[in-house]
C-alpha cells in the first residue's frame, strides 16, 4: 500500500464505531482526526477515550474540514443515504457500515450520488471477510468441493443481545423489527456463494421468546438461484451466540464456524466403519489444526477480523484508486432483497 497518510473521520459514536476505530488504528497509512455525533457527551468521551484529537456535534462542521479524505458513517441505517450523499458533495469518500440503508429508494439514492460525484464508496460486509469465509471462498475459487448447489446459513443470537433487549432501540420501529437490521449479512453471502440474482423462496417466522416489543424473534427462510436453494434460519433465543456456514458442494461439503473462527472439509468418503471412524479423526485433526492457527494468531497479534479485513482494503482503494470491496452497487441489491424479506415478515405477523 503507498504511503501516503488518510486523514479519517468516523461519523456516529454508538456501539459499532468502536470496531472501526480499532480496525482503522490498525491501518499504518490511516490517522482518526475527528469523531462527530449529535450527542456532545458521546463525541467527546469517545474522542477522549480514543485520543482521537477533535470531536464535532454538527455534521455540517465537520464537512468544512479539509483535512480530511474520509468520512466512516457509524450512525443508524435509515440516516446513512442523507448523511452519505451530503458527505460525497462536499468531496468526502465514504465508508458505511451495514445495513447500507433500510429501503432500496435510499441505497439507490447512494448509488447515483457516488456515480455522478465520482468519490469513493463502499459498504462494510464484514462476515464476508472473516479468516474462516475467506479461506472457504479461496476453496470455492479453486473448486475445492466442485459447484456450489446449497448454501445454509445460521445466525444464533441469545435473548440478551444489546438491540433485541434494547426495547427502544430503533430496530424494532421498523418492518421486520430486530431482523431488518441483521438480515443483510446472511443475504450478502448467499449473493456471494451462490450468485448475485437470487429471489426469496418463502419467509416464516414464530414468536418464543418474552419480550412483548418483539413481534418474531425466530426466523427461517429459503431461497433460489436458478436450480440451487439457500437457506438462513435467525433466532434470538439460544443459549450461546453463533455463526455457522454450510457450503454444500458435489464434491465435498464445508462447515465454517465464525465465532470460532475453524473450518471443516468433509469430502466424499465410504460408508464402511474404518471410513466412518477414518473421518471422524480427520474432522478432529482439522478442528485441533485451525484452533492452533488461532490461538497463534492472537498470540502473535497478527488476527485480523472481518473489519479489519475491509477497512484495511477499503482505505488501498481509496489510495490506489481501485475499486471498494464491497461497492454501493451490491449493497443496493443486498437491501433490495432484506426490504422483500421485512415486507414479508410484517405481512406474516399482522396476519398471525
Amino acid at each position: 500500500m503507498p504511503t501516503t497518510n488518510l486523514n479519517v473521520a468516523i461519523l456516529g459514536c454508538g456501539y459499532v464505531s468502536n470496531d472501526h476505530i480499532k480496525a482503522w488504528k490498525r491501518v499504518h497509512q490511516a490517522q482518526l482526526v475527528a469523531v462527530c455525533d449529535v450527542s456532545e457527551m458521546a463525541a467527546k468521551n469517545m474522542s477522549e477515550f480514543w485520543k482521537i484529537p477533535r470531536y464535532f456535534t454538527s455534521f455540517p462542521k465537520l464537512l468544512e474540514q479539509k483535512n480530511i479524505e474520509i468520512i466512516d458513517i457509524c450512525t443508524p441505517p435509515h440516516t446513512h443515504a442523507s448523511l452519505a450523499v451530503q458527505a460525497m458533495q462536499s468531496n468526502f469518500n465514504v465508508l458505511l457500515e451495514k445495513p447500507m440503508t433500510m429501503t432500496s429508494k435510499d441505497a439507490d439514492e447512494i448509488v447515483q450520488c457516488q456515480k455522478t460525484t465520482g468519490m469513493k464508496a463502499g459498504v462494510i460486509h464484514n462476515w464476508l471477510f472473516e479468516p474462516p469465509v475467506r479461506e472457504a471462498t479461496a476453496l470455492v475459487k479453486k473448486g475445492g468441493i466442485g459447484e456450489v448447489v446449497n448454501v445454509e446459513i445460521e445466525a444464533l443470537n441469545t435473548k440478551y443481545d444489546s438491540m433485541t433487549a434494547n426495547e427502544k432501540h430503533w430496530c424494532h420501529t421498523f418492518p421486520g423489527g430486530r431482523f431488518s437490521e441483521m438480515l443483510a449479512h446472511p443475504v450478502y453471502l448467499l449473493r456471494h456463494y451462490l450468485g448475485s440474482e437470487i429471489s426469496i423462496g418463502d419467509v416464516q417466522v414464530a414468536k418464543i421468546g418474552e419480550y412483548p416489543w418483539m413481534k418474531s424473534d425466530e426466523l427461517c427462510a429459503t431461497f433460489h438461484v436458478g436450480t440451487k436453494l439457500g437457506r438462513s434460519y435467525a433466532s434470538f433465543n439460544m443459549p450461546r451466540a453463533a455463526i455457522f456456514i454450510s457450503l454444500y458442494g458435489k464434491k465435498a461439503i464445508i462447515r465454517l464456524d465464525i465465532v470460532n473462527a475453524t473450518l471443516n472439509i468433509l469430502p466424499a468418503r465410504k460408508t464402511s466403519r474404518f471410513n466412518k471412524a477414518f473421518d471422524s479423526l480427520r474432522q478432529a485433526g482439522q478442528l485441533t489444526r485451525s484452533t492452533a492457527k488461532n490461538i497463534m494468531k492472537i498470540t502473535s497479534k497478527r488476527w485480523s477480523s472481518g473489519h479489519d479485513f475491509y477497512i484495511r482494503s477499503f482505505a488501498e482503494c481509496v489510495l490506489t484508486d481501485k475499486e471498494p470491496p464491497v461497492t454501493v452497487e451490491e449493497g443496493y441489491h443486498v437491501v433490495k432483497i432484506v426490504e422483500q424479506m421485512c415486507g414479508a415478515i410484517d405481512k406474516a405477523e399482522r396476519e398471525r
